[in-house]
């Protein structure tokens, strides 16, 4: 898979197409007084959980309709999937959870529900991951970040902290033509304090998990994953201006059960995208390195089904396990 993206849609891509042709089958099911509820298959206080709390305070204010957050952590996000999409698509139960959730998870762990069992609502967020080097390597830039991992293969650490940075790091030894050691750490914060005490040599982590680094410089931030500069540090480079086509998307995806009808779906489509127009919504996501996005569903099932393709491939080609 090197230099390349692999495009051509999946099975888990046709399973999007499919269940967005239902959706638009049956007669509209308009929401009544009665509130509904964002899962959250993580606990609380992380950025998901964070996300979808001030998602559901905006479309409260805004619409006067009752929502609210539960979270159901557990089992690689397995049981609050599995909690959406055995919920009747009435609406009164959604998903909120990282892109990831569908474009790696399945492929690495057991028992994760399949796409065509959710009804895509819209793209919530767009985030990046930032790439964070210990000082004492000697880098100043990309281009000489890579040569010394050429340079030394093996020789140095990386601090992997979930499954999507463990899967990027691989597309970076692919794309870049290096290797290293991953070293796996439970969460960003231990990743970040272990590269900062010199225990590992770098690690990529989610951009919002980056933030006090940004701040007090104590680690360089030396490239981002997004496509293009990212908004929210428009001055690091992003790591495709040496890796041409490198883009890794760190969003998160708002999802209804299966077979959501038309109408429906499209209320809820416009009640978030509503929220996510909001000043106070901007404010609150870029305070946790997340941008508002809004993409309707055909766009976010198309988006979701090359980022399928990616990992798949990639995993496939790796031989990657997780578990």
């Amino acid at each position: 898979m090197k230099g390349r993206i692999h495009h051509k849609l999946s099975g888990w891509a046709v399973a999007l197409a499919l269940s967005l042709t239902m959706a638009c089958a049956a007669k509209a099911q308009p929401l009544s007084a009665q509130p509904f509820k964002i899962i959250v298959p993580a606990a609380a206080g992380g950025a998901l959980d964070l996300i979808s709390r001030v998602l559901v305070n905006s479309v409260s204010d805004q619409f006067k309709q009752g929502a609210y957050v539960e979270n159901r952590p557990g089992a690689n996000w397995v049981i609050g999937m599995n909690a959406v999409a055995k919920s009747p698509p009435d609406g009164y139960t959604l998903l909120l959870v990282s892109t990831s959730g569908f474009s790696i998870n399945p492929h690495v762990f057991k028992n994760v529900p399949p796409v065509s069992d959710f009804t895509p609502i819209t793209t919530t967020t767009k985030g990046a991951f930032i790439l964070l080097v210990n000082p004492k390597l000697g880098v100043k830039d990309i281009a000489s970040f890579v040569a010394l991992l050429k340079a030394n293969p093996g020789k140095y650490n990386h601090a992997s902290n979930s499954a999507t940075t463990k899967l990027l790091s691989e597309f970076f030894k692919s794309q870049a033509g290096v290797d290293y050691v991953d070293i796996n750490y439970r969460g960003a914060s231990l990743a970040v304090n272990d590269t900062f005490m010199g225990v590992t040599d770098f690690c990529f982590v989610d951009y919002g998990s980056a933030t006090n680094v940004l701040q007090d410089r104590s680690l360089l931030p030396l490239a981002v994953t997004s496509n293009g500069r990212y908004e929210l540090s428009p001055e690091i480079p992003p790591l495709s201006d040496v890796l041409p086509g490198f883009s890794v998307d760190g969003g998160t995806t708002l999802f209804g059960p299966a077979n959501m009808n038309r109408d429906l779906l499209t209320y809820l489509h416009g009640l978030f995208t509503t929220a996510l127009k909001s000043e106070d919504v901007l404010t609150r996501f870029r305070a946790i390195g997340q941008i508002p996005r809004g993409a309707d569903p055909q766009e976010t099932a198309r988006d979701l089904a090359v980022e399928v393709d990616r990992w798949a491939n990639l995993i496939k080609e790796k031989n990657i396990k997780l578990e």
